[in-house]
């Protein structure tokens, strides 16, 4: 888990640092008039076109990264694969205050399930709405975009499982925060599809156990708590 957010961290890390030379400048005090054929610095030119607002939507393949029981039997090893492994999918709000860094908000939507041969299963919904910050860097042409976000927010958990005959619904609320990178290509002014890696991690320590009899709090330890980290590859498109 940490290497993984480890690369994610130096994508972020790298992709804010990078800073574009400065074009020289050209003095034209000598001049009477004005040069009217002077270019526009590239930068200039990549950002012209670019809108400040941005809505998108996004959609893929999640997986949670917490740590499994060493010595599972083979049926057990699926169940936790099966548990480990799902969909996420979700959609963002972001507007540029300034030509390379934006404000937005996200929403990021995990879904997974699991059952075994002895009546027990697991249908596990962990959700996160909370606020970004973007930092884009444009090519030459304006086309291609690499984006990266620093992720704050709230995360919903909730576990339905049943036993048997018997039902347990657990459920938790809880802070968490990550990090996103991807790379975008416009088509039009309008439309870009993009390609995007997110991390989000979080853990529970207060889980409220809910069945048909009665409704119960739990305290959990740091040993026993219920982490929500996982990752995420998804492919999606944006409207400016």
């Amino acid at each position: 888990m940490n290497r993984i957010f480890s690369v994610f961290l130096l994508i972020f890390l790298l992709n804010c640092m990078q800073l574009s030379a400065q074009d020289p400048v050209i003095s034209t005090e000598w001049r009477k008039e004005p040069d009217s054929t002077a270019v526009q610095p590239e930068e200039e030119t990549a950002f012209a076109d670019l809108s400040r607002i941005r809505f998108g939507v996004n959609g893929g393949y999640g997986y949670r990264l917490f740590r499994s029981v060493i010595g599972l039997n083979v049926a057990d090893q699926k169940y936790v694969k099966d548990l480990k492994s799902g969909i996420a999918f979700g959609g963002e709000l972001t507007y540029f205050f300034w030509k390379k860094f934006g404000i937005g908000l996200n929403y990021d939507r995990y879904l997974s399930k699991a059952e075994n041969e002895n009546d027990l299963g697991e249908d596990v919904m962990i959700q996160f709405f909370g606020g970004s910050v973007t930092h884009r860097s444009v090519s030459e042409n304006g086309r291609n975009i690499i984006l990266s976000s620093l992720l704050v927010g709230y995360q919903p958990y909730r576990n339905y499982t049943f036993v048997g005959n018997e039902n347990v619904n657990f459920t938790a609320n809880t802070m968490g925060w990550g990090i996103s990178a991807g790379v975008e290509h416009r088509f039009s002014r309008k439309f870009a599809m993009n390609l995007t890696g997110t991390a989000i991690m979080g853990a529970v320590y207060r889980l409220k156990r809910a069945t048909s009899i009665n409704t119960e709090t739990l305290h959990l330890s740091k040993d026993d708590s219920v982490d929500l980290s996982r990752v995420s590859i998804s492919l999606g498109f944006k409207l400016f």
